[in-house]
């Protein structure tokens, strides 16, 4: 790794393109504190650092537990317990430990926290009257290296048992690589390469003869990569490169992410980046970082080695003076360098030539027509007759966009026509707002319409908004068909295996079902004899549940009453007796 560290320096002093830093700095690893193992079995990841996640970065390492929940955690080093988060989504039951070092680790998807834990939890959720909290402990409590904090597991968004581990700096929240911390973690496999994309970064740019992205197959081993054979590459104007990779670590075949990545064109360093800290307040930046297009239709994952004007990531070691686009090679042939690493040190490289031509091969097509033109940075609007507006923040382009929008119409089951706007393959950094003009939506059913989002296969998906004297406005990070939809069913709730009249211990686990059609489960509450109780949700099951030990079930018959809202305020409410 200080091999790698060295050459980009030399790049960076020896490059005749204008240099371009970003505030990222040299982490050597015995410059680092030394932190315990967060679990007392051996340290395998099923996911690490950086890695490209779907609108973000990950920000820790995913530590796999043997195929099972109930692991035993541990505090990875002395300190206090600053937060703890207790929510259905992300993290599900997280846990936030402040050290002396000035470093912060977090632990995420547990199943449990130790005894003095879970009863400031408990305390939390009863004051609050909810299973989603979010706070520090009023008083103090202290942990020790290596003591159980909790037991691992699935919660939240979490896909399979596993610990989420994390390291912070404490005093900006800014995720560190836990990876270049000396943790037991084995790797000795250099990352793979599989592809390489050319993206035309002008209109009169063409690759082989088409002004379109063209990918363009990778063939190698032990670190050595090359096109394979027939595959030419001839280009005029400007364009920029981006790289298929992925790393593998010892003992699973998980994917994960790489640590560096450099580009060279006829030995002059183009772009280099290196995830040695993210920021919470950039991660959605990986929609402009990675190629959205080729993640969208194929979810394959293509690091790009040119910036975009509005990617504020500050993961750049280097970038040319025209932020990695290339646009002034001679015509002839150029040679290609690509070295990515992993944290370990280990690297591959990508070597390949591509000619440049004097001038276009072939007549340029036509331009694709658009509706607007919307420059990056600025507040853009829309309007189309006096049916529907849409507002585009400063911040929510990456680059400049050519705006498309046609309209459909609407179907027997929507109170608008269908607008189709923009291409969803294309990201945003920030949501855009739509305001829908009301027309002929009966009142009585007003405060039940939000909007329904298509994407290109068919998908839907809903928002909730807000009503005005005239609109119906809403807000979306993502672009697609959108439609006026009304929600008029409350959810379905149903018991799963325990049916009401049964009889229960206290190591009974009730469990029931629910569902909402469109907006959603918004709220979930249950009473136990007249008396609020804890009940636990997670929706990847669609399930909620009670543990009768833990509530405070009387002796003999009980009722137990549970209401659920949509996000549209229809309300389901149930009772259901057992004898206890």
């Amino acid at each position: 790794m200080q091999k790698l560290l060295l050459l980009i320096l030399v790049c960076l002093s020896t490059a005749k393109l204008c240099v371009c830093t970003a505030n990222v700095s040299v982490q050597p690893k015995d410059s680092l504190p030394s932190f315990g193992p967060p679990l007392d079995i051996p340290l395998y990841l099923s996911g690490n650092f950086a890695e490209l996640r779907r609108n973000h970065f990950h920000t820790g390492i995913d530590i796999k537990t043997q195929g099972v929940e109930g692991q035993n955690v541990l505090a990875a080093e002395d300190g206090t317990i600053s937060r703890i988060n207790v929510s259905p989504w992300g993290y599900g039951l997280a846990l936030y430990i402040d050290h002396p070092n000035g470093y912060t680790t977090v632990y995420g998807h547990l199943q449990s926290y130790s005894a003095k834990i879970e009863a400031a939890v408990r305390k939390q959720q009863y004051l609050d009257k909810s299973f989603s909290v979010d706070f520090t402990p009023d008083s103090p409590i202290q942990v020790k290296r290596g003591e159980i904090v909790a037991k691992s597991g699935n919660s939240g968004g979490s896909g399979g048992p596993h610990l989420h581990f994390e390291i912070r700096k404490t005093d900006n929240e800014r995720p560190q690589n836990p990876l270049l911390f000396g943790f037991d973690i084995k790797d000795d496999i250099a990352p793979r390469i599989r592809g390489v994309r050319f993206h035309p970064l002008a209109d009169t740019t063409l690759i082989n003869n088409k002004h379109e992205a063209q990918s363009f197959v990778v063939n190698g081993n032990a670190g050595k990569y090359h096109l394979n054979a027939g595959q030419d590459v001839k280009v005029y104007g400007a364009f920029g490169l981006s790289l298929h990779t992925l790393d593998f670590l010892n003992g699973y075949p998980n994917k994960c992410g790489i640590y560096t990545l450099a580009l060279k064109v006829d030995d002059e360093l183009i772009c280099a980046s290196r995830f040695d800290e993210l920021d919470f307040s950039t991660v959605r930046n990986i929609n402009s970082y990675k190629d959205y297009e080729v993640y969208k239709t194929n979810n394959w994952h293509y690091h790009k080695s040119f910036v975009e004007p509005g990617n504020k990531l500050d993961i750049y070691d280097f970038k040319s003076a025209s932020d990695g686009v290339i646009n002034e090679t001679k015509p002839g042939k150029h040679q290609v360098n690509y070295l990515t690493t992993d944290a370990y040190g280990n690297e591959s490289q990508l070597e390949f030539e591509f000619t440049t031509l004097a001038k276009p091969p072939v007549s340029l097509p036509a331009p694709e027509p658009y509706d607007a033109y919307f420059p990056y940075g600025q507040e853009n609007h829309f309007e189309y007759a006096d049916e529907v507006k849409i507002t585009f923040p400063a911040n929510a382009l990456y680059n400049d966009l050519r705006f498309q929008f046609s309209r459909q119409m609407q179907s027997t089951d929507s109170y608008s026509p269908y607008y189709i706007v923009q291409n969803e393959n294309i990201p945003l950094q920030s949501a855009f707002e739509i305001k829908f003009a009301w027309k002929d939506i009966p009142k009585k059913i007003q405060d039940k319409i939000l909007v329904q989002r298509s994407d290109l296969a068919g998908r839907t998906s809903y928002i909730t908004g807000t009503a005005t004297a005239d609109y119906y406005v809403a807000e979306s990070k993502d672009f697609g068909k959108f439609t006026l939809v009304a929600d008029t069913t409350a959810p379905n709730l149903s018991a799963r295996k325990w049916s009401t009249g049964g009889t229960v211990t206290n190591a009974t686990e009730l469990q029931f079902t629910i569902s909402d059609n469109r907006s959603g489960v918004k709220t979930y509450n249950g009473y136990l004899n007249g008396e609020w109780v804890l009940i636990k949700y997670e929706p990847k099951n669609a399930m909620i549940y009670l543990k009768v030990g833990d509530s405070n079930f009387q002796k003999g018959k009980n009722t137990l009453e549970i209401t659920l809202e949509d996000a549209c305020g229809n309300i389901t409410t149930n009772q259901f007796e057992y004898n206890y």
